[in-house]
């Protein structure tokens, strides 16, 4: 997915929101890339989350911790903190959520490859071989139906050289 301004997808927690299934149900009108509780969200809600253009914006996620610390500090990222990883990014990484897990390690990754690195392998990551946008809760990719692995398994957050693909 190569959209304009594409740096907003790089989160202050370390979640990349361009797989988001909420963004990608509003991008494509597509709700099947909603998770089933997502699915049940009231119209105002939904259209809150799905019309979302990422937190870096400020214009969506304002009261975001992460954001509200980085940017409080001067930082692009949490992860050119001294105090990283805080208590708030340990807590995030295992709070149950399964597009959290990994959120550490993937800021990890970020600062040690850079953002276009990171962003080109997020994008091939989260693009089927036939060239659909997958989304972080589908099983399957929703043009062509092959496999996917959702984040709810996916617990990889390897960079391109050091994939064991």
């Amino acid at each position: 997915m190569n959209e304009a301004n594409e740096d907003r997808f790089v989160t202050y927690c370390g979640v990349y929101c361009g797989s988001c299934h909420l963004r990608m149900a509003g991008v494509e009108q597509d709700e099947r890339h909603l998770s089933p509780r997502a699915a049940k969200l009231g119209p105002a809600e939904k259209e809150y989350w799905t019309s979302c253009p990422g937190c870096r914006t400020g214009e969506h996620r304002a009261d975001c911790e992460f954001r509200i610390c980085a940017t409080a500090k001067g930082h692009d990222h949490c992860i050119h903190c001294e105090a990283f990883p805080c208590t708030l990014h340990v807590e995030f990484n295992s709070d149950g959520v399964p597009h959290h897990a990994g959120a550490q390690a993937s800021l990890e990754l970020l600062k040690e490859i850079g953002t276009q690195v990171w962003l080109d392998h997020q994008r091939e990551k989260w693009t089927c071989a036939c060239g659909a946008h997958l989304s972080w809760y589908l099983p399957h990719c929703l043009k062509c139906g092959a496999a996917s692995e959702p984040c709810v398994t996916r617990r990889d957050v390897q960079g391109p050289e050091r994939s064991a693909e």
